[in-house]
């Protein structure tokens, strides 16, 4: 899973170090090595035309990530963990989890402070993967 680049980070906001810190303990818990930052990140997130992204069992986020990114990457992280979809084929199992993942955004964009310039864009990269199903099925969607 990855977390769509927007290079056009008007609004958008990095977290400090601790919240970063706080967000990513679930994750390192259940095994997930993170790595923030740094060229090599910086460059493969670049030809990923990524902001963060879940490999296997490595998190990668630019070093100017911000909170729905973490927020996002660790859930895409706990989903694979659980199998979350791994029944369905490609592309359908990413549509659904994307779907699965911005939906949990946005209902805990209040829990976890997340500002409206990132909500706003969760909103939008949610309705992109609706459509994106809803092509996947025909139109039955």
């Amino acid at each position: 899973m990855k977390r769509i680049q927007n290079r056009n980070r008007f609004g958008i906001t990095a977290i400090s170090d601790e919240r970063f810190n706080n967000l990513t303990i679930e994750a390192r818990k259940h095994g997930a090595l993170i790595l923030r930052g740094g060229a090599e990140v910086e460059k493969h997130l670049d030809a990923m035309q990524a902001d963060a992204s879940v490999i296997g069992d490595v998190i990668l986020f630019r070093q100017d990530v911000c909170l729905s990114e973490v927020l996002e990457e660790t859930h895409h992280f706990m989903q694979n963990l659980q199998g979350l979809n791994d029944s369905k084929e490609e592309p359908l199992r990413t549509i659904l989890n994307e779907i699965d993942a911005k939906q949990y955004l946005l209902d805990n964009a209040q829990k976890f402070s997340i500002p409206r310039s990132e909500t706003e864009l969760t909103q939008e990269q949610l309705k992109f993967y609706k459509e994106k199903l809803t092509e996947f099925l025909g139109g039955e969607g």
